[in-house]
């Protein structure tokens, strides 16, 4: 088996496209390293892959500009270009061809895509259920980000999302379980507005939050790792992109679930907009989530 290092971007959703493709090399194994960046989360990630075939090799030392350097002198447009090129440690990202709307399985095209991977969490299946276990069912994950990049990617802030709480809390029995990152300041000040409204926001593992997400009745949340892999668990998954980032949204993600509608990506519209498709996404995969006006 060939070992090949590749230095990647550092975001959990960045490296999980990378590994939807990679995860397809014959006899290869790689080295991952991941680019220089807080908040220094993707090492949880990585090592919840096949460790047969991907191997956490570190943080790089490198920025994500490095790849996009490298890449403008080490140009490639298959995985063979990669392998012949020889180097000891390749840097990629596939992010500048999703960007311009391209379909992720256009990208290492002599690679087949799997949009759904395995992700080794069973060790973290006993806390994560004794974490939520106080919760009633059905539950609904939401994540809202930070105070800082609401402002930076003028998406919702706090009063909106509060808004689009109350729409779910009084039209469905669901109880709305906060999610993140300790850095997702946004998301906590919703903390403690209902006494529906449960919080796990930095209090759990990459791992354990994986395994949470396999208990949710639905996910609603920003454009994160967070709801990239709960589509590569193949869970039903609503997305919020901001305007920059609509052909984006939609091309790295599974064909077949954007068709069914398991995967949604809208912009940020108002909250009766994004209530009105979450309601419908809502009662197409869980009817046991029903209230009186759903």
């Amino acid at each position: 088996m060939k070992t090949i290092h590749i230095g990647v971007p550092s975001g959990i959703g960045d490296i999980s496209w990378i590994i939807s493709k990679l995860i397809n090399a014959p006899d290869c194994k790689f080295v991952v390293e991941v680019a220089d960046g807080w908040p220094y989360r993707s090492e949880d990630y990585v090592k919840l892959l096949d460790p047969q075939k991907f191997e956490w090799g570190g943080y790089g030392g490198f920025e994500y500009r490095d790849i996009v350097g490298f890449e403008k002198l080490n140009p490639y447009n298959s995985f063979k270009d990669i392998v012949d090129a020889g180097f000891g440690r390749y840097l990629i990202q596939p992010n500048f061809h999703l960007e311009r709307g391209k379909a992720l399985a256009e990208w290492l095209p002599d690679l087949p895509t799997s949009y759904q991977y395995p992700l080794n969490t069973k060790e973290f299946a006993g806390t994560a259920l004794a974490r939520i276990k106080h919760i009633p069912r059905p539950i609904l994950g939401l994540s809202a980000a930070s105070y800082r990049g609401a402002v930076a990617w003028k998406t919702w802030e706090r009063d909106q999302w509060k808004e689009l709480i109350a729409r779910v809390l009084k039209n469905t029995n669901m109880q709305v379980l906060l999610m993140g990152g300790g850095w997702d300041d946004l998301t906590r000040s919703l903390e403690n507005i209902h006494p529906r409204v449960f919080s796990m926001v930095g209090q759990t593992s990459f791992g354990e939050a994986v395994e949470i997400h396999k208990s949710l009745s639905g996910y609603l949340g920003f454009s994160s790792g967070l709801g990239i892999i709960r589509t590569v668990l193949g869970l039903p998954t609503y997305m919020l992109w901001p305007d920059h980032q609509q052909a984006l949204s939609t091309s790295w993600a599974d064909p077949q679930m954007i068709s069914e509608g398991s995967y949604i990506a809208t912009s940020y519209m108002d909250v009766m907009g994004v209530w009105n498709v979450l309601k419908g996404q809502i009662v197409k995969y869980h009817s046991n989530c029903g209230g009186e006006h759903v």
